[in-house]
């Protein structure tokens, strides 16, 4: 077994406290190395990814226009639907996922 005076953790105290001091004072020592700022660059895909995310986010996930004029039919009991047009659309695939 070897044993010696090293302590692992006085030297990362000490390295942190030296690393703080530089934070601190906005120098660097004249030894150590020069630190780079992190920097994202976005493929062009990934920037046109991000393009339709945000034109999604700004259409209205309610169309209020129909809603208003599906209401309106409804309440003045003009509204209907033919059966034959139900079931065309759920032979057709039109029901979502969760209702098939």
């Amino acid at each position: 077994m070897i044993i010696s005076n090293s302590n692992p953790i006085k030297n990362a105290a000490k390295l942190y406290g030296e690393q703080t001091k530089v934070a601190k004072s906005g120098s660097t020592a004249k030894t150590g190395p020069v630190q780079q700022k992190d920097e994202v660059i976005l493929s062009p895909e990934a920037q046109e990814i991000s393009l339709a995310q945000k034109a999604l986010k700004a259409v209205p996930e309610v169309r209020a226009d129909k809603v208003k004029a599906f209401s309106d039919q409804i309440s003045a009991g003009t509204y209907s639907v033919k059966a034959e047009d139900i079931a065309q659309k759920m032979l057709d695939g039109g029901l979502p996922a969760g209702l098939r």
